[in-house]
Parts: C-alpha cells; sequence; structure tokens
C-alpha cells in the first residue's frame, strides 16, 4: 500500500483483531516477496536484449570450418582395404 493513512489503519485493524497481526505480517512478507520477483523479471531485460543482438546459431566461423571439414571427409574417396 503507498498510502500511509490507509496502511497504518490496516495496521490498527490487524492488532485489534485476535491473529490478525500474524495474517498482517504474512500479507506483508508476501506482498515483499512478489515486488521481488518482479524485480528479478525486470532485469531479464538486458539478458534478452544482448541474445536478441547476438543470436545463438551455427553460422559462427568455428561451426562453419567444421561442417566443411566433416564435409570434405564425407566426400573423400576411401582405398578399399585388402582382404
Amino acid at each position: 500500500m503507498t498510502n500511509p493513512l490507509i496502511h497504518a489503519l490496516v495496521f490498527a485493524a490487524a492488532v485489534i483483531i485476535p491473529g490478525g497481526l500474524l495474517v498482517y505480517f504474512a500479507w506483508r512478507a508476501y506482498q515483499r516477496k512478489q515486488a521481488r520477483s518482479a524485480a528479478a523479471t525486470d532485469s531479464d531485460d538486458p539478458v534478452e536484449a544482448f541474445r536478441r543482438h547476438f543470436p545463438v546459431n551455427s553460422d559462427s566461423l568455428r561451426a562453419r570450418g567444421r561442417m566443411q571439414r566433416l564435409k570434405q571427409y564425407r566426400m573423400r574417396i576411401r582405398d578399399k582395404t585388402p582382404k
């Protein structure tokens, strides 16, 4: 809650109601956890931006060279072994 007056009223009601304080603190902990998880998902934005800028694919020079060598090896004419 962003309004301190409402927050104070809810806290006062929680103190008056038996067991309300326990529920109040559990609710506050839940709200804090939700806020932290929302902040954690917002921090994934730079990761997604990096992956968009540098996508993972097989067009790298290393992968291209390995595929060329593999293709040359497969196309090579092999001598028949003597029986």
